[in-house]
């Protein structure tokens, strides 16, 4: 598995806020209270599925919030609030990257900058309640998968939103945690099994690689989600075989 590196990329100037400590993994210590938040909130959204309801912002956060409940972190404003978000002093200019810093001085991968944040993440949402409109008009509540066309549909959803939400990186952690969480969001509103780990996340390289090339650099940002969108195909198919 290739670890997750979470850097301050820029030294701010001095009339600009400095970012807060960084968050670069869970204490240790509160590693199996993680994984039981992770189980209760994946209860909430199984009860929740058949009524289909499409999560907004509020709501997105509160999913990384419940993930770290009773947690030990640097700054307690980082669970459930966006890198930027002006309610934590902390988190304004807190930038975000993975990997080995490269000629230009940018690691090998970067999460959008702060002050987008939250419009990613708008534009996010706005466009995977319209992916699921879409499919809730072929796959009914209380319906699974049934043919190949809409297993891949299902795959490709979850697919391109846990990538899209890799490639924002919105918090100061847990950010694949949350992608994942989405993931299982998916897979729960179509009558699938949660066929991605959230926590411990999958221990398959290929789910790094597909990660980390679902991420972007400056200028653009653009991720890749081709590995994912055959990863997590893969991935449904398995948990569905007989």
């Amino acid at each position: 598995m290739i670890p997750w590196a979470y850097l301050l990329l820029s030294k701010p100037a001095p009339a600009e806020p400095v970012p807060g400590p960084p968050w670069n993994d869970d204490d240790p210590a509160d590693r199996a209270r993680i994984r039981k938040n992770v189980g209760s909130l994946l209860t909430e959204l199984r009860a929740i599925a058949l009524g289909r309801v499409m999560p907004g912002m509020a709501e997105v956060q509160r999913w990384h919030a419940a993930c770290y409940t009773g947690c030990k972190l640097p700054v307690a404003g980082y669970a459930g609030h966006f890198r930027g978000d002006p309610m934590v002093p902390e988190l304004i200019g807190y930038e975000v990257g993975v990997g080995t810093r490269q000629l230009d001085g940018w690691p090998s991968k970067v999460g959008v900058f702060s002050p987008q944040v939250r419009e990613a993440v708008l534009q996010l949402l706005s466009k995977v309640g319209a992916g699921a409109a879409r499919l809730d008009a072929v796959l009914p509540p209380g319906g699974r998968p049934a043919n190949a066309a809409q297993l891949q549909a299902v795959a490709s959803l979850a697919a391109i939103t846990h990538g899209e939400w890799i490639r924002i990186h919105p918090y100061a952690n847990g950010n694949g945690r949350t992608a994942r969480i989405w993931a299982a969001w998916v897979a729960l509103r179509y009558g699938a099994p949660v066929f991605v780990s959230i926590k411990p996340r999958p221990d398959r390289a290929a789910y790094a690689i597909a990660s980390a090339s679902s991420m972007g650099r400056p200028p653009d940002f653009r991720g890749d989600h081709s590995l994912a969108l055959t990863l997590f195909t893969d991935m449904l198919v398995q948990v569905l075989r007989p």
